[in-house]
């Protein structure tokens, strides 16, 4: 027995060495194709540079070679695994199409095609019958992971697109239509996009779209204030319509906006809203009543437009004359002579109260409501001096003729900075239009933050 014993023992650790060899070969087979891989790539380069260098030539002939032997041989040799096999022998034709342009590889092309079918078509029919497996017992991640695999190696196999939409599609449906039961219609909608987006012919998906949509679509009245009157009440539809514009513009198929020309019907909604009750006739028009209302109004717009005031003042403009120095040559010299410019002053002003409110149509509810405020102002300085000199502040007491009392500021760079300086304020006119598109951001973007959903 204890001879036995041995006998196993030393099988056992024969049967190790043989396997730690041969992982040892495959471990060294691979990083010399490795090496032969960076190498063919690098001569491609060097010949991609320099067509005509006979040398890059040679040595992508030898090595080349040298690595396509590496990689047949490597398929040769995978030990009857399918698996192993196909992909050795892919990435042989991978490098072989590479180097065909450098290379004559005819020798390589078509040698081993009947082995690799054979062996395509029995790995092909165990994860295709393996993938039935999965999806008849609902694991379809597992099954998709063998059919995204079986598309890969051939995408033309039996029904495998079909499964593999069948397999992505049916986990999806499922899920959806569970949120569809908890009124949860945003999420399902959103659940359903990216696969939408990839099968867009998938009925049974866009159904589901479509209903999510129809339970969870929220319509939303935008509202004035009649006892609004003057310039709030012209700001306050401006405001409207570019609140109505803005929401819009980002396309959310759960908010409906109201149709505005049924103006009867919206007025008596709008009246019912103000009143605190609810108007019994506009229930009963379902295509038009809204789930809720959102008031937008000016409640106060001050706009002040500015006097030009126009000041007179006195100062300096510096010019040069020619004179004759000791040694009789000419030279400039910097004197100063009194004038009189303009200085204007201009500043407009305008401030803006906003009120919004959403109220749920059925109860007359106020869900939420917040006033905002936006302050404009702007102002030009300028000086007006027809002079070509540099203009400096001051003061004096006779125009032509010198009095202690003179003075002159060092501030000509001020002047001149002035004198360019913009002449035209902005208007309080321009201040409403820019209110308006603030403000109506505000209360557009509150809007679509909240996601407004018909339970």
């Amino acid at each position: 027995m204890k001879k036995i014993g041995l006998i196993l023992c030393s099988m056992l650790l024969l049967s190790s060495c043989k396997g730690a060899k041969y992982h040892y070969k495959s471990g060294k087979k691979h990083a010399q194709a490795s090496m032969l891989k960076e190498s063919v790539t690098s001569y491609k380069k060097a010949i991609d540079r320099k067509p005509n260098k006979v040398k890059y030539r040679i040595a992508m002939e030898e090595t080349a070679n040298a690595l396509l032997e590496e990689l047949y041989t490597n398929y040769r040799f995978a030990d009857g695994n399918d698996s192993a096999s196909i992909y050795k022998f892919r990435d042989a034709e991978k490098w072989r199409n590479y180097l065909a342009p450098y290379i004559n590889t005819s020798r390589y092309e078509g040698f081993y095609d009947r082995d690799y079918n054979d062996q395509l078509s029995r790995f092909l029919g165990q994860k295709y019958e393996r993938s039935n497996k999965w999806i008849r017992t609902r694991q379809y991640e597992r099954a998709q992971k063998n059919l995204v695999e079986i598309k890969e190696l051939d995408p033309d196999y039996k029904d495998v697109k079909a499964l593999l939409e069948f397999a992505e599609v049916e986990p999806i449906y499922v899920s959806a239509l569970e949120l569809l039961e908890k009124s949860e219609y945003r999420n399902a909608y959103e659940l359903l996009q990216p696969t939408l987006k990839k099968y867009p012919k998938q009925n049974l998906l866009r159904k589901l779209e479509e209903q999510a949509i129809e339970r969870g679509k929220y319509r939303l009245g935008i509202i004035s204030d009649p006892n609004i009157t003057g310039s709030e009440a012209t700001m306050s539809a401006a405001l409207q319509s570019a609140v109505i514009s803005l929401i819009q513009r980002e396309k959310d198929p759960f908010l409906e906006l109201l149709d505005r020309t049924n103006f009867d019907l919206l007025q008596q909604e709008q009246d019912a809203i103000i009143n605190g009750t609810t108007n019994e006739a506009a229930v009963t028009q379902e295509l038009l009543a809204a789930d809720g209302y959102l008031k937008v109004i000016i409640t106060h717009a001050h706009e002040e437009e500015g006097r030009l005031f126009q000041e007179t003042k006195k100062g300096w403009e510096k010019y040069y004359v020619t004179e004759k120095n000791e040694e009789g040559e000419d030279i400039k010299k910097a004197k100063y002579k009194k004038v009189t410019y303009l200085e204007y002053h201009k500043r407009n002003e305008a401030g803006y109260d906003m009120q919004v409110a959403l109220v749920e149509r059925a109860t007359s509810k106020i869900l939420w409501t917040e006033s905002y405020h936006q302050d404009f102002n702007d102002e030009v300085h300028y000086v007006q001096y027809s002079g070509s000199g540099s203009l400096y502040s001051g003061s004096w007491r006779y125009e032509h003729k010198a009095h202690p009392s003179d003075r002159r500021s060092n501030d000509s760079g001020r002047l001149n900075r002035l004198r360019k300086g913009n002449k035209r304020v902005k208007s309080t006119s321009s201040m409403r239009k820019d209110a308006v598109g603030i403000l109506a951001k505000k209360a557009a973007d509150y809007v679509l933050a909240q996601k407004l959903i018909r339970e």
